[in-house]
């Protein structure tokens, strides 16, 4: 965490043991770079872990705890392979949650 609590790393395991996320805090809403958490936002959104972590187990927990998170906070998330991260940033369009993880 940086001294003003704006930048975050989270441990986010599944896809490796030590995977993290990076989130940035701009104002209310968080921008969650996602890394490897899921290929795309839509597996996200119905918690369906993809064909490449090492723990199906430890990644849907993961999903389920990052669902969490954007039941309090607006976030932006932004998984790496995702070909719709770049346009959701420009248009700080935030995770809803519209899953029942």
């Amino acid at each position: 965490m940086t001294a003003d609590g704006a930048v975050i790393a989270v441990a986010t395991p599944g896809h490796t043991a030590d995977h993290v996320c990076i989130t940035v805090q701009d104002g209310d809403t968080s921008i969650m770079l996602a890394g490897d958490t899921s290929y795309n936002e839509g597996l996200m959104v119905a918690g369906k872990v993809d064909g490449v972590s090492a723990d199906e187990g430890v990644s849907g927990a993961t999903l389920r705890s990052i669902n969490q998170l954007t039941q309090s906070h607006k976030t932006v998330y932004l998984p790496t392979h995702d070909p719709q991260s770049a346009a959701r940033l420009a248009t700080a369009s935030w995770f809803v949650r519209r899953s029942t993880l």
